[in-house]
C-alpha cells in the first residue's frame, strides 16, 4: 500500500542561521550569487589573499599548532605596524555594492588588545588602509574598543553606528548585510552566542560606487607594542 507521506514546502528555504542573524539571508551557492568562505586550513594558508603591508607589517602569518586552521598575526611592535589581507581578483578592485544587489560579510576573530589597535573588516578598495575613503566595513579605531559599522563614499560624509564594545582575548563573530535597497545591518556575537551589539546604517549618498575587495586589516595603534589578531574564518558574498 502507498505510504501516507505529506509533502511540505518551505517557501523561505531551510537553513541553520539563527533568526536574529544578519547572515540568515545568505542563499545557497547559485550562479546568481558569489559566495566564499575562507577557513584558513593549513593546507591552503593565505595563498588566495593579497597582502598589503602597513608600516613594518606583521611578524608573519602563522597557524598555531592545534588551532584548527586559525590564522594568527602578530604586529611588528611599533605604532601603525600591521597588514591588510584582501581577495583581489586579477589585481583590480572588482566587487560591487549596488542597488539591487545584496552583499554579505562575516568574520570570526579575537584581538589581544582592542583599545590600542585598528581593525577594518569588510569591503574596501585594495590600497586604502586604516582610514578607508570608500566602502562598507566594520571598524575599531585606535584608543577605542568600539566596533562600528560604516559606509563611506568618495571621502565624503559617512553613515555609521556603533555596534558595541570589544573585550580582549575574546572570540567574536561579526557580520553585516546590505539588503540591496536602502540599509545595511550589522552585529557581533560573543562566545556564548548571544548578540553583543547591533545596528543599522542607511547609507544614502554614502554607498560607494567604486570597485571594492573583501578583506580584513589589523594594525597597531599609538602604543608601540606587539599585538595579536587571530582569525578563524572570513565569509563574503554578493548577488549578481
Amino acid at each position: 500500500m502507498p505510504l501516507n507521506i505529506e509533502v511540505t514546502q518551505f517557501p523561505n528555504g531551510v537553513g541553520t542561521a539563527k533568526d536574529n542573524s544578519v547572515l540568515n539571508a545568505v542563499p545557497l551557492p547559485l550562479p546568481n550569487a558569489l559566495l566564499s568562505v575562507e577557513d584558513f586550513g593549513q593546507d591552503t594558508g593565505i595563498a588566495d589573499w593579497t597582502d598589503l603591508v602597513i608600516g613594518a607589517g606583521v611578524g608573519g602569518d602563522v597557524f598555531p599548532l592545534g588551532a584548527n586552521g586559525v590564522l594568527q598575526q602578530v604586529s611588528a611592535g611599533a605604532a601603525t605596524d600591521g597588514n591588510k589581507l584582501s581577495i583581489q581578483l586579477a589585481g583590480v578592485d572588482t566587487f560591487s555594492l549596488s542597488v539591487g544587489q545584496e552583499a554579505w560579510f562575516g568574520i570570526r576573530f579575537r584581538i589581544s588588545d582592542p583599545t590600542n589597535t585598528i581593525l577594518v573588516f569588510g569591503f574596501t578598495p585594495f590600497d586604502e588602509t586604516v582610514a578607508p575613503l570608500d566602502g562598507v566595513f566594520l571598524i575599531s579605531n585606535d584608543a577605542s574598543d568600539s566596533l562600528d559599522l560604516v559606509a563611506v563614499a568618495a571621502a565624503g560624509g559617512t553613515s555609521s553606528t556603533p555596534l558595541g564594545s570589544l573585550a580582549a582575548d575574546t572570540w567574536y563573530e561579526a557580520a553585516f548585510y546590505w539588503d540591496g535597497i536602502d540599509k545595511i545591518s550589522g552585529q557581533f556575537t560573543g562566545p556564548d552566542g548571544t548578540v553583543g551589539g547591533g545596528g543599522t546604517v542607511i547609507p544614502g549618498a554614502n554607498l560607494t560606487a567604486v570597485g571594492l575587495n573583501p578583506g580584513f586589516l589589523f594594525s597597531c595603534g599609538a602604543v608601540a607594542a606587539a599585538r595579536t589578531l587571530d582569525v578563524d574564518y572570513v565569509l563574503f558574498g554578493g548577488s549578481r
